[in-house]
């Protein structure tokens, strides 16, 4: 049975939430331009438990926000 081997980099398709990593301190590897679309970037995140500890909490904000604007509706 093969050893499971932890991704040492995540890639980060949306601008909002790679600034939001950014601003929390997460470290970039690389910027890229998209394969499918060139004047879009991806980020390239340092994959270590800073970077999972704020794309979880992130996610759990954007999520919240999303049931918000449902409620509204």
């Amino acid at each position: 049975m093969e050893k499971m081997t932890k991704k040492e980099a995540r890639l980060v398709f949306n601008m909002g939430v790679g600034r939001a990593l950014l601003k929390a301190g997460c470290q970039v590897i690389d910027v890229k331009p998209d394969r499918e679309n060139p004047i879009k970037s991806v980020f390239v995140f340092k994959n270590d438990e800073h970077f999972q500890k704020e794309f979880e909490r992130i996610n759990k904000e954007i999520a919240a926000a999303k049931v918000a604007q449902e409620e509204v509706q």
